[in-house]
C-alpha cells in the first residue's frame, strides 16, 4: 500500500485499541499505544534509506525485500516497542508490543495483497509474494478510516467505531478476493498458452491484466465478462547485440530483480541509443510508467541509466544518473 494508507491504518489501530478497557482507561498507555502503532505500520518501509544511501536503483531492486522479511517483522517491532517503553516506563509493555507487532504484521500483510508484493518469506524464500487483488492506493480502504475518525472526533468511542470500520473493510477485501477469482477463471478460460497476471484498479469492476506467451505480450483489461485486449508487444531476443549491452546495467539489473512481464524496445540517433526495460503490470492509460533505462552512446558504452517511476518523458533526462563505468562494446 502507499504510505498514506500505511500512517492511517496506524491511527486506525490505535483506535480500535480502546477496546481494551486497560489503554481506554490510561492516557499514557494509549498514547505509547498510538506511536507504536503509527510507527510500527510504517516501519518495514523506513527501507527508504537505501535509496538515500546507496541509490534509486538499490532501492528498487531491495525495496519489499528483507525489511518485510518473517526476522524484520519481529526485528521492528521489539526495537520499536523498547525505543517507545524507555519514555512511557510505567505502561504495560506487553499491550504495547502487542499493538506494534499487529501493526507491522498489517502492514507487510496488506502489502502482500497488492501487484507488486513482498518478500515476506525470507529467509525460507525469496520469492515475490502476490496475491493482486487490492490496488497500491484504494480509496475504499482510505474512505472507511477517515469516516471512522470523523466518528472518533464527534464522541463516539473509538474502539467500537474501528471495530466496525474492521469489519466492514475486512469484508471488502474479501469481496475484492473473490471477484479477483472470477476475473482469473475468465483468463483461464482464454484459448492461449501462456502466463498472465491480474492487476487490480480502484474499480472493482475493472481489472486489468498482462498475458505472456512465448513471442509476446498482450495487455489489456476486463470489464464484467468482457475482456478488452489493449496492446500487444512481440518480444525481442535478449542475444541482440543493443538489449544484451543495456542488460549489463547494474540499474537494469536491479529492476529486473523484481519485476515480471518485462518488455524491452529501444530507439536509435545518430549520437546514442535509448533501451527501455519495461514492466507491463503497472499501466496507466496508455503508459508504463515502472521501467529502467539505458543510454549507450553508437559503440554501445553505457552512457546513462535510470530505474523507478518516469510519468513525463521531459524529466528523463534529469533521472538519468551518469555511469562512470563503461562496457566494452560488443
Amino acid at each position: 500500500m502507499d504510505t498514506s494508507t500505511h500512517i492511517t491504518i496506524g491511527f486506525g489501530l490505535a483506535g480500535l485499541a480502546y477496546l481494551d478497557p486497560a489503554i481506554a482507561s490510561d492516557p499514557m498507555l494509549a498514547q505509547a499505544i498510538l506511536l507504536g502503532t503509527v510507527i510500527g505500520s510504517n516501519a518495514p518501509d523506513f527501507d527508504y534509506a537505501i535509496k538515500l544511501v546507496k541509490g534509486n536503483g538499490m532501492y528498487t531492486e531491495h525495496h519489499r525485500g528483507a525489511s518485510h522479511s518473517l526476522p524484520a517483522t519481529i526485528i521492528w517491532t521489539f526495537a520499536i516497542s523498547a525505543l517507545i517503553f524507555i519514555f512511557y516506563n510505567q505502561i504495560s509493555y506487553i499491550s504495547l508490543l502487542f499493538w506494534t507487532f499487529l501493526a507491522v504484521c498489517l502492514h507487510v500483510g496488506l502489502d502482500i495483497l497488492n501487484v507488486y508484493g513482498t518478500q515476506a518469506g525470507r529467509p525460507f524464500t525469496k520469492k515475490w509474494l502476490s496475491l493482486n487483488f487490492i490496488p497500491l492506493f484504494d480509496p475504499i480502504i482510505m474512505l472507511g478510516h477517515l469516516i471512522g475518525f470523523t466518528f472518533w472526533l464527534a464522541g463516539l468511542s473509538p474502539g467500537i467505531t474501528f471495530l466496525y470500520v474492521y469489519i466492514v473493510l475486512i469484508s471488502y477485501i474479501i469481496i475484492r478476493y473473490i471477484i479477483s477469482v472470477n476475473k482469473r477463471n475468465l483468463l483461464h478460460a482464454v484459448q492461449k498458452t501462456g502466463s498472465f497476471t491480474i492487476i487490480p484498479t480502484i474499480s472493482l469492476h475493472k481489472w486489468d491484466f498482462v498475458y505472456e506467451t512465448e513471442s509476446a505480450y498482450d495487455v489489456g483489461s476486463i470489464t464484467g465478462k468482457d475482456i478488452h485486449w489493449i496492446h500487444h508487444f512481440e518480444k525481442h531476443g535478449q542475444e541482440g547485440k543493443i538489449i544484451k549491452a543495456s542488460i549489463a546495467d547494474k540499474n537494469v539489473q536491479h529492476f529486473l530483480a523484481n519485476s515480471k512481464h518485462v518488455h524491452t524496445m529501444y530507439f536509435t540517433t545518430s549520437s546514442s541509443v535509448e533501451v527501455r526495460w519495461i514492466d507491463l503490470r503497472f499501466r496507466h492509460k496508455e503508459h508504463y510508467p515502472y521501467m529502467a533505462i539505458v543510454k549507450l552512446d553508437p559503440a554501445l558504452n553505457i552512457l546513462a541509466s535510470y530505474t523507478g517511476w518516469v510519468h513525463h518523458s521531459r524529466k528523463l533526462n534529469e533521472k538519468l544518473i551518469t555511469e562512470t563505468k563503461k562496457v566494452m562494446p560488443l
